[in-house]
């Protein structure tokens, strides 16, 4: 089977290849970057053949159902910036009113996961992942059949408190049912990358030839779907499952001051995350606004694809390198692409917004290796609780700021207010490794 979609990717990047060079002797760049991104997808099929041979029956259905709700929880987060501009002229609002919608879901859904954490840490992670996905249906199609701007911003809400219950749940029974912690971490954002990526050019093709609500219908199904494998599966265990693990680091007082400002770090890196992913599709399609939504959508994809690059490479690398000094040098090198975004035209943007997203996605494997290592077993799910309550939670005002900044100047003007964070979290990782060799502490340990 997987010998048979090798063949057809191959076929289409050779079809492609010839329309590279347009009649004007131009060269059409998204074509160049879209045979990049199939031979990355040739690739990954490949890594899939690679992990089939290496895991046991339950390890593999954890990776398995963990991707599927991961790239499923990002879907459902992007959809509102996929189909941004459509969803403000159907319902005769502006940039502003929508993206505050969107920061009430996005806020809910960081905010939710604080006590997710502790039902997790309480309960045991396959009920809250069973919950995430029955309650995340509904959300969508309350959201698909929303008569009013009311109703909206009400099924938005709901939508980001059922999308909160993800990722304690996932990154949790991912860490207790996984030996190599960094590789799985890695294969699970590669998931959430997946999501990311493929939500504006699934946007983009729905909409050329129908509403936005079509998206939230898909989204529905895919989420009644998921519940319905996880109510009929036998092999995931409904207890708290564990692994042959290291023991984490002994709770001291240094640990916990370290863990605090890891904590302000991810927070930052949040609000940088969703002010990115919130406005890419609208500014891209602003850029190329003679380009249909398919186009646009396609770009973003583009860009967002490379992204599934970094997020295996930096859950790879982590079990291999200290990961404090792997992420340090990954909020440094994303920098001054983030910055140069704000200011370049046509295919520069994509080539900016891709480098971004080949060093700012690295970083979030890194942080859920880092949690596991840190904390106790019995402490993961709440301290994931309280890792994505930061970077969900406070990271959901990027998406009202980015608004209104939009609104008062320009959609390029965001992306240097956003560099400003990326300064202010080296900044603190670099007091975070201070703090660590002043203590001796051994953080990296694998």
């Amino acid at each position: 089977m997987r010998k048979r979609w090798k063949f057809w990717i191959l076929l289409l990047h050779i079809q492609l290849s010839k329309k590279t060079i347009n009649q004007n002797g131009k060269t059409e760049w998204y074509l160049v970057l879209f045979r990049f991104f199939l031979y990355f997808l040739m690739a990954a099929i490949q890594e899939v053949d690679n992990i089939r041979n290496m895991r046991t029956a339950l390890e593999k259905k954890v990776i398995g159902i963990t991707a599927f709700g991961h790239a499923l929880c990002h879907f459902y987060m992007l959809i509102l910036a996929g189909a941004l501009l459509f969803i403000v002229k159907d319902l005769s609002s502006s940039t502003a009113r929508i993206t505050a919608y969107g920061t009430i879901c996005y806020f809910i859904f960081g905010l939710g996961a604080l006590p997710g954490g502790l039902v997790v840490s309480y309960t045991n992670p396959k009920r809250v992942l069973q919950a995430f996905f029955l309650l995340s249906a509904m959300a969508s199609l309350w959201t698909a059949l929303s008569g009013s701007r009311l109703s909206f911003a009400a099924s938005l809400a709901f939508l980001g408190l059922a999308g909160s219950l993800y990722h304690v749940s996932g990154v949790t029974l991912i860490t207790q049912a996984v030996k190599q912690r960094g590789k799985a971490l890695g294969l699970h954002g590669v998931a959430g990358s997946a999501g990311i990526t493929l939500t504006p050019l699934i946007a983009g093709i729905i909409l050329s030839f129908s509403g936005w609500r079509s998206i939230y219908l898909l989204g529905a199904a895919l989420g009644f779907a998921g519940f319905l494998a996880l109510i009929f599966d036998r092999s995931i265990p409904v207890r708290h499952v564990q692994t042959e693990q290291k023991s984490a680091l002994p709770v001291q007082r240094h640990v916990i001051a370290a863990f605090a400002i890891m904590i302000g770090v991810m927070m930052i890196n949040g609000l940088v995350y969703r002010g990115f992913l919130t406005m890419l599709p609208a500014f891209v399609n602003e850029q190329l606004s003679s380009a249909s939504p398919f186009t646009g959508g396609l770009l973003s994809t583009l860009i967002l694809s490379v992204g599934m690059i970094g997020q295996y490479a930096g859950g790879h690398l982590s079990d291999r390198v200290s990961m404090i000094h792997l992420y340090l040098v990954m909020v440094l090198l994303s920098l001054p692409f983030l910055f140069l975004l704000g200011f370049v035209q046509q295919h520069w943007i994509v080539l900016m917004g891709v480098f971004f997203a080949l060093f700012h996605f690295p970083q979030q494997p890194i942080e859920n290796h880092l949690i596991s290592r840190w904390m106790p077993s019995r402490w993961v799910g709440s301290a994931y609780g309280v890792k994505f309550t930061a970077t969900f939670g406070v990271g959901a005002f990027a998406a009202g700021l980015a608004g209104i900044i939009a609104d008062r100047n320009s959609i390029s003007s965001v992306f240097p207010v956003l560099t400003g964070g990326v300064l202010l979290s080296s900044l603190l990782l670099l007091t975070l490794i201070f703090h660590i060799r002043k203590r001796n502490l051994n953080m990296d340990r694998h």
